[in-house]
């Protein structure tokens, strides 16, 4: 039935999904179950996923952090909370859940399941953290540690690139592509205008790709490079490290 709990065949999928294999499997089940179901079966001596969530939530954080800590070693602090930011954001969480299937295998109530909470981000993301509340307390903070960044990496890569000076990501993506390192040319500097102002170009194989305007040289070459990397196609599409799941949709 819809909101029952999943059964031992279930979790033994999820678990190749998740890709870890749980000592007590107890732990996952609860981490599956949402309030609702609880709410709809107050007899049953049950305990919903919310404390799990609520740990999940600071192993989120802090994976994420200590990953980028060590991955970025040359971003500040500004940029590395701003792209912890946007990883650790629901609408990412919801993005890694399903590429799991996760929703799938909650125990919902069955009025959420027919309002389609199945596949509702905040649903599913507050069962992603619950998740790896779970594998926290049943594997350690390692194991859930690498879960985090793993099933997290698309979302991981496209915030950093984002955050890269644009410059260096074409260079990155250029030489990636065996070419020679990009250059730039001023084409017009308007010292009439109080500011200044810098017109340039980028070149790849001496090849004009794209211009750029700003007050400062190093502004036009950013804009240059910019779009450069969307004329040209450098932005980088992320590969899903999660297993895809079924659909969440109820039939």
């Amino acid at each position: 039935m819809p909101g029952h709990f999943a059964d031992d065949a279930r979790l033994g999928e999820l678990e190749e999904r998740l890709g870890v294999r749980f000592k007590d499997r107890s732990l996952l089940r609860l981490a599956l179950t949402h309030s609702s179901y609880l709410n709809e079966n107050p007899l049953e001596s049950l305990e919903s996923n919310e404390r799990l969530e609520f740990l999940g939530d600071a192993i989120l954080g802090a994976g994420i952090g200590h990953h980028l800590f060590h991955d970025a070693p040359e971003a500040e602090e500004g940029d590395l909370s701003a792209i912890r930011s946007h990883v650790i954001r629901e609408r990412a969480l919801a993005l890694a859940a399903g590429r799991i299937g996760l929703g799938s295998y909650l125990t919902l109530g069955r009025g959420e399941v027919a309002n389609g909470a199945r596949g509702r981000p905040s649903i599913v993301a507050d069962a992603f953290e619950a998740v790896i509340g779970a594998i926290m307390e049943d594997q350690g903070y390692e194991v859930a540690s690498e879960f985090v960044v793993r099933c997290l990496e698309p979302e991981l890569a496209a915030a950093m690139n984002a955050a890269k000076d644009p410059k260096s990501l074409l260079q990155e993506r250029v030489q990636a592509n065996g070419a020679a390192p990009p250059v730039y040319r001023v084409l017009q500097e308007d010292e009439q205008d109080e500011y200044g102002r810098f017109t340039v170009e980028v070149l790849i194989a001496g090849n004009a790709i794209a211009t750029g305007v700003g007050r400062r040289k190093l502004d036009a070459e950013r804009m240059a490079a910019g779009k450069a990397l969307e004329s040209e196609g450098f932005a980088v599409t992320p590969t899903d490290h999660c297993v895809s799941g079924p659909n969440d949709d109820d039939n």
